[in-house]
């Protein structure tokens, strides 16, 4: 049987349909994002590394229809939902870290998004360079777009050994700029 989310789609046809997909992937699906967490995952200790993260289920469920009336452009709709392995940039420690994205997409040809083809309804619109879609892309990029810049365990106490450390050393800060008025006075005489 076939991933409906790997397979080349024509958006109209999809939104003719009202198709209503839902399905389950997996991280390891999306090949821009293994290369992502794969880098993400280096920054930890090697030798707690997760395993089989790759097959953790990526869920997907996403609603075809059309924006106008007149059924000339596809809009894409629903929500996309990962357990994402990522390393918290607190403590180095590999931890997962819960995606839940929002979708809703007008699917434009280059000309229909030049023009401004899902302003009037508060769409971001998908550049289509050709006539099909490939799912898995959408799914890809809105989980990429969607990663923080920098991961970190909801809490400081879910930082593991190094949590009291944190905690101590932030007690203790270091203000470089803190005494800068008075040096500059002083320099000034």
């Amino acid at each position: 049987m076939a991933n409906p989310l790997l397979e080349n789609v024509l958006p109209a046809e999809l939104a003719d349909r009202y198709q209503v997909l839902d399905e389950k992937g997996e991280i390891g699906d999306f090949a821009r994002l293994v290369e992502i967490v794969e880098a993400d995952l280096r920054a930890a200790d090697p030798s707690v590394a997760l395993r089989d993260w790759r097959h953790r289920p990526v869920d997907v469920a996403l609603r075809f229809e059309w924006v106008d009336q007149e059924r000339t452009r596809p809009r894409v709709v629903g929500m996309v939902k990962a357990g994402m392995p990522l390393v918290c940039q607190r403590c180095l420690q590999h931890f997962e870290y819960p995606l839940e994205v929002s979708v809703r997409l007008v699917l434009a040809g280059a000309q229909d998004a030049e023009s401004g083809a899902g302003d009037e309804v508060g769409d971001e619109v998908w550049e289509l360079d050709r006539d099909t879609v490939r799912i898995a892309d959408i799914v890809e990029e809105a989980l990429i777009m969607a990663l923080p810049l920098a991961a970190m365990h909801p809490s400081r106490r879910d930082c593991g050994p190094l949590a009291g450390k944190i905690d101590a050393g932030e007690a203790v800060r270091t203000r470089p700029f803190a005494d800068l008025r008075a040096q500059m006075e002083r320099a000034k005489k």
